[in-house]
């Protein structure tokens, strides 16, 4: 069993602080998982422990929406022996492309790099639903928070990491005068 946390740790991919998420929403941690995927031989470790954890679906397919959860999907998808297929941004929602087509799996499992407030999730489902199409779990290599299910479909992570997320407006790092980051700047920061 591979220590993703230690992996993590020493790639300086777990930030402390105030950052501002894709979502707008506000976040004390952010974890960019970017930092560990360049290196195929961890890709591949990840790959084989999360394909390990997330047999029990027996997903015919696996499918995933952002770059980073691309990368380990894929992976994911060559350990298990199965398909893999991605939806991209377009026009402001997600969409197939390249003539995917989900419509002729029955089980499939839903890979990112991070879940973490459920809504890249959301807009996964969203998009199998306009092909009659659903999901049977979802996998991550970081979990953040206590999302153990996403409209009903259990989680599956090699590290669970505990953050706080704060609508802007409610956000006690803005009351208490703290800088926001963006997530985008985070690379070209410093431990």
């Amino acid at each position: 069993m591979i220590d993703v946390k230690a992996i993590l740790t020493e790639s300086n991919a777990i930030f402390k602080g105030h950052f501002e998420l894709r979502s707008h929403e506000h976040s004390d941690t952010y974890v960019e998982c970017g930092k560990i995927l360049q290196y195929t031989w961890r890709v591949k470790e990840i790959g084989t422990e999360l394909a390990l954890r997330s047999q029990r679906f027996a997903p015919d397919c696996v499918i995933s929406a952002t770059r980073n959860g691309m990368i380990i999907g894929y992976e994911m998808a060559r350990n298990m022996d199965i398909p893999f297929i991605y939806l991209e941004e377009d026009g402001g929602h997600l969409s197939f492309t390249h003539c995917m087509n989900p419509k002729m799996f029955k089980n499939i499992l839903i890979v990112e790099d991070v879940v973490r407030d459920g809504k890249i999730i959301h807009d996964i489902l969203k998009a199998l639903d306009d092909f009659d199409s659903s999901a049977i779990g979802i996998a991550s290599i970081v979990k953040i928070g206590h999302l153990d299910k996403i409209e009903g479909l259990q989680v599956v992570s090699l590290l669970n990491i505990q953050a706080q997320i704060y609508k802007p407006e409610e956000c006690p790092l803005c009351n208490a005068g703290i800088p926001l980051e963006s997530y985008k700047n985070l690379c070209d920061k410093e431990h």
